[in-house]
């Protein structure tokens, strides 16, 4: 009898323990909640973030632009010594360019994870679109602050990880491993500054991590429901002339 209480209870420690892990759905849905809810996110159907970005240790400094409306996107940054950097995606066309390397079209997984940020205003309410499974895969601390680590299985392209801090609700951290044509690059985001603007609570501060260089954008404005120019998601004629060759 005495060892049959004893299973029960090792069988019944994991059980309890499970039991107060929320699925990955449920830590979505309670981050969409404390971002703002459903209803806030389906008003918003453009945003423009402006601010500065910056090379960190590198003391390279300038402005930034973040436009989003209709499933597409454009940004655009300007970096002393580096010169004009572009990325975009019209709902069709990822693309990117830059002074250095010039322009050129991004296709599979790259294309498909631009497709996916262009979604930004909607993919915690959406995730279904772009996903085919999320999981919670048990929780980490970042930057001292538990967090939940939610596992997001994209349709195309590899297992992106968000970090959902469990009291605020808020997305502090995403790390996934971005196919570029120089190979895998593992990317790391953290996401700082929270402020409710129209009912959304958005990051004001945003720093990325890759192949050991830190990139750190401070946004001042940012306004959802924005009139963008319908023509500002064409792309250049430099990125149209390789699009036609596809």
């Amino acid at each position: 009898m005495y060892l049959m209480k004893v299973l029960a209870c090792l069988i019944a420690v994991p059980l309890l323990f499970a039991a107060d892990v929320p699925s990955g759905e449920k830590v979505l849905e309670m981050s969409l909640e404390k971002s703002g809810g459903a209803a806030a996110f389906a008003k918003a159907k453009s945003v423009v973030m402006s601010g500065t970005v910056e090379l960190a240790g590198h003391n390279i400094k300038g402005p930034v632009t973040i436009f989003q409306k209709d499933g597409k996107s454009y940004t655009t940054l300007d970096l002393p010594g580096i010169g004009k950097v572009e990325e975009g995606f019209d709902g069709n066309t990822a693309w990117e360019s830059n002074a250095i390397q010039g322009a050129r079209v991004k296709e599979g997984e790259e294309r498909a994870l631009v497709a996916r940020a262009a979604h930004m205003l909607s993919l915690l309410d959406s995730w279904r679109e772009f996903y085919t499974s999320v999981k919670t895969a048990g929780s980490e601390d970042v930057n001292g602050k538990p967090a939940w680590k939610v596992e997001m299985t994209p349709k195309l392209g590899k297992v992106e990880t968000l970090y959902v801090d469990k009291d605020s609700g808020m997305v502090v951290r995403s790390s996934q491993t971005v196919a570029m044509p120089m190979g895998d690059i593992p990317v790391e985001e953290e996401l700082s500054d929270y402020r409710f603007v129209d009912g959304i609570k958005t990051p004001f501060s945003m720093t990325q991590k890759a192949m050991g260089q830190v990139m750190v954008m401070h946004f001042d404005k940012v306004n959802y429901n924005a009139d963008i120019p319908a023509d500002r998601f064409d792309l250049p004629a430099s990125v149209k002339a390789l699009a036609d060759k596809k």
